[in-house]
């Protein structure tokens, strides 16, 4: 990545702006955006363009951007659509480099609309200008500040940065956030990145030093193959969590008149976020929450966690979605639970989770117990429900305080708690601290503890959920990693015979491809009479198999032409002659019969404008049926591939299941990444299909193959 060439280096923090589109009227939104920038302590210089005001909210306007005593650094656009175009074509002659552009009705507004992207586009590239938008709602930087959007700043920085396909998500959701704990500290609305697209955003996030995570939200990817890239190197680094909508049909509709985007499936996003190390979440909510809790939490070390609760059901919530997440909840060392139960009533639990059940004291909640958990090498990180001050006296003072003769005013001021032991507590030992709290916003010690960057959520599986995306990012960081790079010698003869071929493949050349891209194929000859049959059966040993070859034949078996398990010369003889009553005058392959235990798929497939998608999962005749099977994107590390098969709900098949012998994991994963290579190599393959791959002596063998150009 290099920091010398991101655009939002200057975009985020300018030295200067010019905006056109502020007027007198401060409902108009170019007039918010620059109120916005005024007040939100921004450094620089603000520079409104109008042709009939001298003067907007106090600050001298220029009537044209030709009048511009200076050349401003970021050029911001809030005008009517016709007008854009002429405006920054100004503007790069007055030597501005960079522009965010808010007016609409481009490319998502059909075909018309992408004529005039492209000639917005024209110009941009005239001047050498690179710009947000258009479409968008602006971007805001919390650290320098900057504020281009309609919103106001709500509450001090944070370490969540944010880049979205929705301008709504980083415009109008502060408030929200200012309630909710989540402090942002950049957010870019990117609309139809017709130059700068989200990866731009996340390549420049990632460079940020005051970037703890990173949230995106994702409508379609412009560049799938450059995010890949992009993400794999920083997600190593930093945690990044994303929503992405356009994997159902009614997602995908939406977003293609929302930006002009064109979606992908679902499960073709699961393999890339998985590829690429970004944690998926389906909810807008959870980008926030997750990342903020990833933007300000000690990085888990393990998946163990302690829960610590006053009541029994909240701690099941935790403990169960704990267990869904990867995490464990093993019970406690005797010693802790000593320690545990010298402050905890006869009737409380110290053995994980500790139900303190119903306590009055909330010391042992919020200062003890925590302190104790914490110290304890066999726990990771720490889930707690229930820490609460003055907003349960604030419930209770209409009974509970009439009947004490205290008022509510002087219970607010008997239970409000001394926090500072437990907000250190994060810091001096280095692990995750997460609490569930029904309580809102009048509750004391939920602010407090907001205050100070512990994440309070409105229930305990939230909790326990974020807790466990803790710990996908501890799997994604330390996994192994390396970059992709093509084996050698693979695809010496390929080209020479797709060139022979001069049409559709058949199944034999189809394996000379294979094997010409280091992929095992089952020991085979193709034979065009009766004697060459039964010659190739007997060279190669029974039993064998034998089966028409034709690229016009797809579906050999349904039709009778594959004969298995022959066992000497006159079965194979005869099973040539029933092929050839079903396909006259069309060659066959005769093959060693192979152990038919457990069957696999291997294949490529591609979706318009991404790279080449490997697949992996059951074969035979149950692939469709079971459906399970996995997903990543061309080029693939060997490390990306054996993660792929492991993710296999079945893959323990792979292993010595019922005395079958493991499975070579190794040349498996060898075979999918050459997979990846071949169809990066010639776009023109449309498919590749190896179905069914068989094992023998615990090596991958494509039994059956088909190639689609």
């Amino acid at each position: 990545m290099n920091t010398s060439r991101n655009p939002l280096h200057t975009i985020m923090a300018p030295k200067s702006v010019a905006i056109v589109g502020a007027s007198a009227n401060p409902m108009k939104m170019g007039s918010m955006q620059f109120l916005n920038i005024l007040h939100c302590g921004f450094p620089g210089t603000a520079i409104p363009v109008h042709p009939k005001h001298e003067e907007i909210f106090g600050v001298k306007a220029y009537p044209s951007i030709s009048s511009l005593p200076d050349t401003p650094e970021l050029a911001v656009l809030v005008v009517p659509t016709g007008l854009v175009i002429n405006m920054l074509d100004e503007f790069g002659k007055l030597g501005t480099k960079h522009a965010i552009i808010i007016s609409a009705g481009f490319r998502e507004m059909g075909a018309d609309g992408k004529v005039l992207e492209k000639q917005l586009l024209e110009t941009a590239d005239k001047h050498g200008i690179r710009f947000l938008g258009p479409n968008c709602m602006g971007v805001f930087n919390s650290q320098y500040p900057f504020n281009a959007t309609v919103t106001p700043f709500q509450d001090k920085p944070g370490f969540l940065s944010i880049a979205s396909q929705s301008g709504t998500y980083l415009a109008q959701t502060l408030t929200y956030l200012k309630y909710r704990g989540v402090r942002l500290n950049q957010a870019m609305s990117v609309g139809n990145e017709a130059n700068i697209n989200i990866v731009d955003c996340l390549e420049y996030l990632g460079e940020d030093p005051k970037t703890k995570a990173i949230g995106l939200y994702i409508e379609a990817l412009s560049d799938p193959g450059r995010f890949l890239e992009v993400a794999r190197e920083v997600s190593r680094v930093k945690p990044i969590v994303a929503q992405y909508v356009g994997g159902s049909k009614a997602g995908a509709k939406s977003g293609l008149s929302h930006t002009g985007s064109i979606a992908g499936p679902d499960f073709l996003y699961n393999g890339l976020f998985e590829q690429a190390g970004v944690i998926r979440v389906h909810s807008i909510e959870d980008v926030y929450k997750v990342g903020h809790v990833l933007a300000t939490q000690p990085s888990i070390k393990g998946n163990r966690v302690a829960v610590l609760t006053h009541s029994g059901g909240p701690g099941s919530g935790m403990c169960d979605t704990a267990d869904r997440q990867g995490l464990v909840v093993e019970e406690l060392p005797d010693d802790v639970q000593d320690k545990i139960r010298a402050v905890i009533p006869p009737t409380a639990s110290p053995k994980n989770p500790v139900d303190l059940t119903f306590i009055v004291d909330s010391k042992p909640l919020s200062q003890i117990i925590p302190q104790i958990l914490l110290e304890c090498d066999e726990v990771d990180g720490l889930l707690i429900h229930g820490i609460m001050d003055t907003g349960w006296a604030k419930v209770t003072a209409g009974t509970l305080g009439k009947a004490l003769g205290v008022s509510e005013e002087d219970m607010v001021k008997l239970t409000k708690s001394d926090l500072t032991s437990f907000l250190q507590l994060k810091e001096k030992y280095g692990k995750p601290v997460l609490v569930g709290s029904f309580m809102g916003d009048e509750d004391n010690a939920r602010n407090v503890m907001m205050d100070n960057f512990i994440p309070v959520f409105s229930s305990p599986e939230k909790a326990a959920f974020s807790m466990g995306c803790l710990y996908k990012h501890h799997l994604i960081k330390t996994r192994p990693y390396s970059k992709a790079e093509k084996p050698q010698g693979l695809g010496k003869n390929t080209a020479s015979i797709l060139a022979q071929a001069k049409g559709p493949l058949d199944e034999f050349q189809a394996k000379r491809i294979l094997a010409d891209y280091g992929i095992p194929v089952s020991p085979e000859s193709l034979a065009s009479s009766r004697d060459d049959a039964v010659q190739a059966a007997e060279s190669l040993g029974y039993p064998v198999v034998i089966k028409a070859c034709s690229p016009d034949i797809l579906h050999k078996t349904e039709k009778g032409l594959v004969k298995l398990n022959l066992g000497n010369p006159q079965e194979a003889a005869e099973a040539y002659d029933a092929i050839q009553e079903g396909a006259p005058g069309v060659p066959v392959i005769v093959g060693k019969m192979l152990p038919v235990q457990r069957e696999f798929m291997a294949g490529i497939t591609r979706f318009e404008g991404y790279p080449p998608c490997v697949l992996f999962g059951m074969g035979g005749v149950l692939a469709e049926a079971l459906k399970d099977f996995s997903l990543r994107l061309a080029p693939m590390t060997q490390a990306e591939a054996l993660a792929m098969i492991d993710s296999l709900k079945s893959s323990v098949l792979l292993d010595d299941f019922r005395n079958m012998g493991a499975v070579d994991r190794e040349a498996l994963a060898s075979m999918l990444v050459n997979l990846g290579y071949l169809a990066m190599d010639f776009p023109e393959i449309k498919e590749i299909d190896l179905n069914p791959i068989l094992i023998m002596d615990g090596k991958p063998v494509a039994a059956d193959a088909l190639i689609v150009l």
